[in-house]
């Protein structure tokens, strides 16, 4: 009975999970610079999600990112945790960009 129940709830995580795109803006500084900032962030998302399993990011579109990044298949239970935790450290790296749920 147990193994059905994992079932339905591996089955809900994946029909519920969400993800998250991250646009930055443009009008940062140097264009070049923000590149090279934004891949960083992108390699800081991946190690956050990495340690609690909370979502996916590619780490192919991490290292070709310049002014988007995806993070992928988010527990719909976490989505609000991931969301605050990328929009507060996007602040802390003092990085412009709008955070959007899809």
């Amino acid at each position: 009975m147990s193994d059905i129940n994992w079932q339905y709830v591996c089955l809900y995580d994946l029909l519920m999970s969400r993800s998250l795109v991250i646009n930055f803006s443009i009008d940062q500084a140097e264009f070049y610079g923000l590149i090279h900032r934004v891949r960083n962030f992108g390699e800081d998302v991946y190690r956050f999600l990495r340690t609690n399993g909370w979502g996916e990011i590619n780490m192919g579109e991490v290292d070709a990112a310049t002014t988007q990044l995806i993070i992928r298949d988010i527990k719909h239970s976490k989505l609000r945790r991931v969301a605050v935790w990328v929009e507060e450290e996007m602040r802390r790296q003092h990085l412009l960009g709008e955070v959007e749920v899809r």
